[in-house]
């Protein structure tokens, strides 16, 4: 009896512990997709600007327009980075929210 018990338990905790540690099982609320445009103090697009989300380390270019996209950031307050090489480096803290951000970054 208490075999079956000592074995029901180590199944139990194993079960548990394969689940938490799974690389899905990330919920929803920790990460999410940021979409953004990056513009000057006139409100000027900022086209091919390095932008990089530091605390996640996650990289991305802006389109001729100006806009960019990143997958999988970080739900909370992230410092940005912009690099452009017509209007320099700037950096920005931003908050990013659950169920995507919008961001317009804003060179000043």
């Amino acid at each position: 009896m208490l075999r079956k018990k000592s074995t029901i338990l180590v199944a139990l905790l194993l079960f548990i512990g394969v689940g938490c540690s799974s690389p899905g099982s990330l919920s929803s609320e920790e990460i999410t997709n940021v979409a953004g445009v990056v513009v000057t103090e006139d409100y000027e697009r900022v086209a091919n600007a390095e932008v990089h989300f530091v605390d996640d380390d996650l990289r991305t270019t802006t389109s001729e327009e100006g806009t960019f996209t990143l997958y999988e950031v970080s739900v909370g307050s992230q410092n940005v980075t912009i690099n452009s090489e017509s209007h320099g480096t700037f950096e920005k803290n931003v908050e990013i929210v659950n169920e995507g951000t919008r961001l317009e970054i804003k060179l000043d």
